[in-house]
């Protein structure tokens, strides 16, 4: 498995540049130990040889270096299929009607069908089928960076001209969730627009500001 994951395209550029700034490192800092994390998306053997590569190219380099797996005996992750009935899942894979803003490899970027909460309201929707952002960090994680690019791209980040956004993901139904195929919201703001932000405690509105 090993001499098939490092003949697969970058193996050997990852390897590369990491022995080279690990190597780099290790000469700034001295004496001090380097730690260097490598993980791969729901799979058990990428990593692992790639990590196992990089501490036989240090010992070749005369660096002492411990290569621990510290996940590898946990079950596969399950891969995210399309789920019969979920409307994103439609768009997806099987072209349902919406109003496509961005796609990615990862992800993609939709219009609201009923129009959103705010002007330019989009929600940024993972291509793999999973619940809601506690089911899987990675899948979580990525979405949020797209929904950061997103907001920088279109020029939706706060500025100077009072302009600003929201990003909001709801986990179950008492959460406010309605599909429950996880997808950040992302909410262009101006001053009046109407969207009761921030929330506020009803028991805690009248209690003084500490």
């Amino acid at each position: 498995m090993s001499v098939y994951v490092l003949a697969t395209p970058g193996a050997a550029r990852i390897v590369d540049d990491a022995v080279h700034e690990l190597t780099a490192l290790l000469t700034a800092t001295g004496d001090r130990p380097v730690q260097l994390l490598v993980n791969c998306w729901y799979g058990r053997h990428r990593a692992p040889a790639i990590a196992d590569a990089i501490g036989r190219r240090l010992h070749i380099h005369g660096v002492r270096a411990t290569v621990t797996h510290h996940h590898i005996n946990r079950p596969p992750a399950p891969r995210k299929y399309p789920q019969p009935g979920c409307p994103f899942c439609a768009i997806i894979h099987h072209g349902a009607d919406a109003t496509l803003i961005r796609a990615w490899s990862d992800t993609v970027a939709i219009a609201p069908h009923r129009g959103g909460c705010t002007p330019g309201h989009i929600l940024v929707i993972p291509r793999g089928h999973v619940r809601d952002f506690t089911t899987d960090p990675v899948v979580a994680g990525i979405t949020m960076q797209r929904t950061a690019e997103l907001a920088h791209e279109l020029g939706i980040a706060p500025s100077k001209d009072g302009g600003g956004c929201n990003t909001i993901c709801n986990a179950g139904a008492v959460a406010s969730q309605t599909v429950f195929h996880h997808h950040q919201h992302l909410l262009p703001r101006i001053a009046g627009d109407g969207l009761a932000l921030p929330w506020t405690h009803p028991a805690r509105e009248q209690e003084p500001t500490r």
